[in-house]
């Protein structure tokens, strides 16, 4: 018996707004931009905070820290005269003896204006070794299709006749050598999976049309994407073919020209170090009666792993509290990082040989209570160097260079410090945890005045309370520029909510509200907002919530669900149509988060996505909140579709305080540079002041 669709029967009545070409459909878009902007844009308060935004976002005096290409250091530099950027170089002794003299190589912003495109940096790629020629991406206003050019770098100009695709997909290209590349093209339907990424893998010989290069590799339709990879250092060519957004199969290129993949299920993650396999299993992974929980990093010389053996070393296992983990290495060292209960921490691990036996030896790395510690290496080529970056809520970002192979692991050398933007001395930082609907601890952070937060006589002030609860991401801290300049300063309050569906506590934490169990993540944040709100850190009437991308559609369907306990709502660039979104753009790559709206195997996904999709579930005759929709024409990964679709149904249902902004440019984000965003920032600042304190 067929099962019954949970959907409506009668047609969109808002599809033609997924045009992005259609003159009444810009007409339209133009005539909600012009009344947003009458209401919220402009003034010379809004003047002055988005001046102050720009000068936080881009100070002239803040750190430089470059990336390390062997003798060089490379930079991206922005400012009010170069907000598209500024790609430039310097030795990397001068950098370090802190006399840098910066060689420009390319000005974006000069590039821009001499071919009339809002051209932005999606991508370099240096050749090694010789360190001569670079691979550069260029973004028509932010989005993820490029167009694919060959610059050298000593003669500072574009390679007349080189490498160069100039036509606009969602291509990837990566150096084999001088004069060989790997590239997933982006030719037309035929070439693509169903998501929109390249299925197959050529390779380019100079001189030749792409067209001509042989296909080296080919996926299947449903994949997410292949790419091709050549490790230089460890000469090595891989294939990795992800078959969903979670799952891949990696393959290895073998002295026969063979690829061979890895024997391992697709929930394993593969990488390889200097002979070694490191193996990140994303489920419980059973092997030679062994189980491995689902989070651990394994790692087994890589012969003999092929050879047969499967002993593995483990260098993390994950605990109920701890988020899986990701890792990197220099020259010598591996380094593991994770969070635990949301602080982060890294290991160093370090592999040893006593005669056919391999140990590994591991060393703590120095953890900052309640800051985020980020260790990356400098030249992964040259050394043990890693860089270390110090991010707190309200303290401005440290940047220490820190060396391994020394034996005090806390002798860092402190490079710089991001200038202070906001006076965060009567603000603190509390944790606390709400009870979800199904019994779950939810913890959330809060961060605001320390007379609002602190002690029994608490007067309630307007919050803004934002997550994401999706793709295994985690919320971690960051310093709050924007919030502590505009929200903070006027004695508002932050939270930030750490739901299911993220990444803070490992796998299960994920999966627990994937799927057709998206409704935890909803719960979750509604219980968060319901604790604020008893807490007496704010009220209803002053609670306003943010989220962007996966929680835009957070934002959206907790509105949609309880419209009485918000007081504004900000929703960015979302997912809003839950039975469309996999037509749309890279929507079927999300099919393993959010679930097939059309497979009647599953019919469980579809009930479940019928159930919260904020398109179909919005009505008329319902109080909900002021609303604000933003996103950007250029966005090619989230159809601007969802958004536009949503205000016009609203506004059709009589919901008077519905508002929309689309930008053209910016892709997946508020922007295309520092100074887009300022102006994106001061509006919706205003809209949220405004709408939850009654004044501006």
């Amino acid at each position: 018996m067929p099962v019954k669709s949970p959907w409506p029967r009668e047609a969109d009545p808002f599809l033609s707004l997924e045009s992005l070409d259609d003159p009444v459909v810009r007409e339209w878009v133009d005539a909600q931009n012009a009344r947003t902007r009458a209401a919220w844009h402009g003034g010379e308060r809004f003047d002055a905070l988005a001046k102050r935004f720009a000068q936080a976002y881009l100070p002239r005096e803040r750190p430089v820290i470059p990336s390390r290409w062997q003798q060089w250091a490379y930079d991206f530099w922005e400012d009010e005269d170069n907000p598209k950027g500024l790609w430039r170089r310097a030795p990397w002794a001068d950098w370090r003896a802190r006399r840098a003299q910066w060689q420009p190589l390319i000005d974006f912003d000069a590039l821009g204006a001499a071919e009339n495109m809002p051209w932005v940096c999606a991508g370099i790629d240096i050749l090694y070794p010789d360190g001569d020629r670079a691979l550069i991406q260029l973004s028509d206003g932010g989005a993820d299709a490029t167009v694919v050019r060959e610059f050298d770098i000593e003669r500072r100009e574009f390679v007349t006749g080189g490498f160069e695709i100039a036509t606009e997909g969602k291509h990837g290209i990566s150096w084999i050598d001088r004069d060989t590349v790997y590239v997933g093209w982006d030719n037309g339907p035929k070439t693509l999976t169903r998501s929109g990424y390249p299925r197959e893998v050529r390779r380019w010989t100079r001189g030749t049309r792409l067209a001509d290069a042989p296909v080296v590799f080919r996926g299947e339709y449903d994949d997410i994407s292949v790419e091709a990879d050549y490790d230089p250092v460890e000469q090595r060519h891989d294939v990795v073919r992800s078959v969903d957004f979670f799952d891949s199969h990696t393959y290895r290129l073998d002295a026969n020209g063979a690829w061979v993949r890895y024997d391992v299920p697709s929930h394993v993650e593969v990488g390889a170090w200097h002979g070694w396999l490191l193996l990140e299993p994303r489920l419980d992974w059973a092997v030679n009666g062994v189980t491995h929980p689902g989070g651990s990093l394994l790692a087994i010389r890589e012969d003999a792993f092929v050879a047969g053996a499967r002993a593995f070393a483990t260098l993390f296992t994950p605990t109920p509290v701890t988020s899986a983990c990701d890792w990197t290495h220099t020259r010598h060292c591996v380094l593991v990082s994770w969070l635990d209960d949301v602080q982060s921490r890294t290991m160093l691990w370090e592999p040893a040989q006593d005669g056919d036996a391999w140990t590994w030896r591991s060393r703590a790395f120095p953890a900052r209570a309640s800051s985020q510690v980020d260790v990356s290496p400098v030249d992964d080529t040259v050394d043990d160097e890693v860089f270390v970056d110090v991010d707190d809520y309200l303290q401005p970002p440290e940047y220490w260079l820190a060396d391994l192979a020394k034996p005090d692991l806390q002798d860092w050398e402190l490079i710089d410090r991001w200038p202070t933007q906001f006076d965060a001395s009567s603000l603190t930082v509390i944790r606390s945890h709400a009870r979800s609907a199904d019994g779950t601890q939810v913890p959330f952070t809060v961060i605001g005045p320390r007379a609002a937060l602190e002690g029994n006589a608490r007067e309630p002030r307007p919050c803004l309370l934002t997550g994401y609860g999706g793709f295994a991401i985690a919320l971690t801290p960051q310093y709050l520029v924007s919030s502590g300049i505009g929200w903070l300063a006027q004695g508002g309050v932050v939270a930030i909510a750490h739901i299911r569906g993220g990444g803070e506590y490992g796998t299960a934490w994920h999966v627990n509200a994937q799927r057709e169990h998206r409704q935890r993540s909803f719960d979750d944040f509604i219980a968060v907002a319901e604790q604020l709100v008893a807490d007496r850190v704010t009220t209803s009437a002053q609670l306003g919530i943010k989220g962007g991308s996966n929680g835009g559609l957070l934002v959206a369907a907790c509105m949609v669900q309880r419209p009485e306990l918000f007081g504004a709502v900000v929703c960015e660039v979302p997912l809003l149509d839950m039975q469309r979104y996999p037509l749309l753009h890279a929507g079927a790559s999300w099919l393993d988060e959010y679930g097939d709206p059309d497979d009647p195997e599953q019919p469980q996904e579809a009930r479940a996505l019928a159930a919260y999709s904020p398109y179909h579930r919005v009505a008329a005759g319902v109080a909900y909140p002021p609303v604000l929709f933003t996103t950007s024409t250029s966005d090619d990964r989230v159809h601007p579709g969802h958004a536009r679709k949503m205000v016009a149904l609203m506004q059709r249902q009589g919901h008077a305080n519905v508002w929309y902004l689309e930008n053209t440019d910016g892709g997946h984000g508020p922007g295309s540079d520092a100074l887009e965003r300022a102006q994106y920032d001061a509006l919706v600042d205003r809209f949220l002041w405004t709408t939850l304190a009654g004044a501006w």
